[in-house]
């Protein structure tokens, strides 16, 4: 397999790496879906990782260890779960099609209670980081649902999960996970029966 080219990468508490034409698996958390032993350990797999270059087998092991922890977690349905909430919902469905605007496509995601994941796929016109485009999309979500359901205080976590999708197998392999989501969670007999699903 031949790597892409690196664009952009930067580390804070959890590495992100863009490519060119690279295509994204994205998870964003709301900012109360980990208890604190979660986020200590999440920290500790960041440190253990700051000398591993990005493109070897081990920052990709490192990434699957972080994202099954954040899993762990999200799946047991922490915190104040306001995605639950079908107004909130649609405030993130509304903005993945506004994405369009900035040349980026959502073709597949799942809205849970206190997370979401996404596919997203820049077009070649595309000129924005995905750090552009996250900051984008939370701030507005972030800011539409606060005024919807009320309450103070932040929305999301600062960071955000992000994968650089390999190959087509790793994309098909994604996009099961992401289907499967409201159904291990029982919020649906199937996905696409939930829907907040695509």
């Amino acid at each position: 397999m031949s790597l892409s080219p690196t664009v952009r990468f930067r580390r804070r508490h959890l590495p992100h790496w863009e490519v060119a034409n690279g295509r994204y698996f994205v998870t964003v958390r709301c900012a109360d879906s980990l208890p604190r032993e979660a986020v200590e350990k999440i920290r500790e797999l960041h440190l253990n990782l700051a000398g591993i270059p990005a493109q070897s087998p081990q920052f990709a092991a490192f990434q699957r260890q972080v994202f099954r922890t954040l899993e762990k977690y999200l799946d047991a349905g922490a915190g104040s779960c306001p995605l639950r909430h079908p107004e909130a919902a649609c405030i993130i469905m509304e903005e993945f099609e506004a994405m369009a605007e900035w040349q980026i496509g959502v073709p597949h995601f799942t809205v849970m209670p206190n997370h979401w994941h996404a596919l997203f796929v820049p077009s070649d016109a595309g000129v924005h980081s995905l750090s552009a485009v996250m900051k984008r999309l939370k701030g507005r979500t972030g800011k539409r649902i606060r005024t919807a359901l009320g309450g103070r205080g932040p929305v999301w976590q600062g960071e955000w999960f992000d994968r650089w999708v390999r190959d087509d197998t790793e994309w098909t392999r994604i996009v099961d996970y992401i289907h499967a989501n409201p159904v291990k969670a029982q919020l649906a007999a199937s996905w696409s029966e939930h829907p907040w699903t695509r």
